[in-house]
C-alpha cells in the first residue's frame, strides 16, 4: 500500500491552519469581551463622577433652582450624556427651567454644549443689561457687588431697581434677586426680611473686589434654602455627596471645598471657586457666616416694595408665574 505524503502534509497543515484560526478567534472574542467589559466599568465611573459634578453644581451654583431627577440622555459606548431635569420655586409656584447637561467620556467629564452660560443682551436704552438662559431664553436674576462700585469702569453695567416695575404686574408671583448694601448674618436676613416674602436662595458674595456683575454672570455661589426659606446648620454623618443635603451649609461647605479642589473658572484674574473657598474659611459654620444677597419670591405687589428698603443695594427680577385660582402662593 503506498502512502500519498504530500496529501497527508497538506491534510496536517490544514488541521494547523483551522486549530491557529479557532485559537486567534477565541482570543480576539476573549479580548473583546474583556476590552468591552472594561469600558463598561469605566463609563460606570465615569457616569458616578459626572453626578458628583451635578450634585455640587446643584449644592452651589444654583439659584433658587432644584434638580428632580439625573438620568442618561444618551448613551453611546464611549460618550454619554446625564441630563437633569430642573425647577424653580416662585412663591410655591414649580416652573420648569432649563436643564443641566453633564458629557462624559471615558477619558473627561465636564458640562454639556455651550448652553451653561448665559448671554447679555441690553434691555433698555440706558446701560442696564439683563441676562438670558441661551437655551429657552428665561430671564437670570442678577447680583451686584456693592465693593466693585469704587473701580467701576465707564463699560460696567448699571445697578437695576427691577422690583419697583412689578407694580405693573398684577396677580402674578416672581422671584428677585437682592443685592445687600452690607453682608448680613443669616439672623439679620430672617428679621430684615418682611414674612410676605418667601427666602429661596443665600448669596455667599465674593470676596474679591474686582468682580463686578458682568464677571460673575451665571456663575454665582451661593446656597438653596428649604421649602420656608430656612438653612440648616447640622453636620454631616457622611461626606459623600450623595449624603448632602441641599439647604445644610455644612454640606454646602463641603461642596464648595469640592468645587475648589476639581474646578476653575477665571475671570478678572480671580477663580470664583478659590474666592468661595477664602469665605467659607472666614464663615465656617451658619452663625459666623455673612451673605451678600439673596433671591426672594411673592407675589408681585408685595416685592415691589423692596427698593424703598434702606439695606438694599440693587434688586433684580427673574422668572415670574400667573397667579391661578385653584394654587394658593406660599406667601
Amino acid at each position: 500500500m503506498t502512502v500519498d505524503f504530500d496529501h497527508v502534509i497538506k491534510r496536517e497543515k490544514r488541521k494547523q491552519r483551522l486549530v491557529t484560526s479557532g485559537i486567534l478567534l477565541v482570543a480576539v472574542v476573549l479580548i473583546l469581551g474583556v476590552g468591552v467589559t472594561a469600558v463598561k466599568q469605566r463609563m460606570v465611573s465615569q457616569y458616578r463622577a459626572a453626578q458628583k459634578v451635578a450634585m455640587i453644581t446643584d449644592m452651589i451654583e444654583s439659584p433658587n433652582v432644584t434638580s428632580t431627577s439625573h438620568y442618561l440622555a444618551e448613551s453611546g459606548l464611549f460618550n454619554r450624556r446625564l441630563k437633569s431635569d430642573r425647577f424653580k420655586n416662585i412663591d410655591g409656584y414649580l416652573v420648569k427651567t432649563a436643564p443641566l447637561e453633564i458629557n462624559f467620556s471615558l477619558f473627561s467629564v465636564g458640562y454639556g454644549g455651550g448652553t451653561q452660560l448665559p448671554i447679555t443682551v441690553p434691555i433698555s436704552k440706558t446701560k442696564t443689561i439683563g441676562a438670558f438662559n441661551r437655551e429657552n431664553g428665561e430671564k437670570l436674576p442678577l447680583f451686584f457687588n456693592p465693593k466693585h462700585e469704587a473701580i467701576k469702569k465707564a463699560t460696567e453695567a448699571d445697578t437695576t431697581h427691577e422690583s419697583q416695575t412689578l407694580t405693573d404686574l398684577q396677580k402674578h408671583v416672581a422671584e428677585v434677586a437682592i443685592s445687600f448694601k452690607e453682608p448680613m448674618t443669616y439672623a439679620e436676613i430672617q428679621a430684615k426680611i418682611p414674612d410676605n416674602l418667601l427666602i429661596n436662595w443665600y448669596w455667599l458674595g465674593m470676596a474679591s473686589d474686582k468682580l463686578s456683575v458682568t464677571d460673575t454672570i451665571g456663575k454665582v455661589i451661593g446656597i438653596n434654602a428649604n421649602e420656608m426659606g430656612q438653612l440648616t446648620d447640622t453636620l454631616g454623618k457622611s461626606s459623600r455627596a450623595t449624603d448632602w443635603t441641599r439647604h445644610n451649609y455644612p454640606d454646602f461647605v463641603a461642596a464648595v471645598q469640592a468645587a475648589a479642589a476639581t474646578r476653575k473658572f477665571n475671570s478678572s484674574g480671580i477663580d470664583i471657586y478659590q474666592d468661595a473657598l477664602r469665605q467659607i474659611k472666614t464663615y465656617p459654620t451658619l452663625k459666623q457666616a455673612k451673605f451678600s444677597g439673596i433671591i426672594v419670591s411673592g407675589r408681585t405687589e408685595n416685592l415691589a416694595q423692596l427698593d424703598s428698603q434702606a439695606y438694599i443695594y440693587a434688586t433684580n427680577v427673574g422668572l415670574d408665574a400667573e397667579i391661578l385660582p385653584y394654587i394658593a402662593p406660599t406667601k
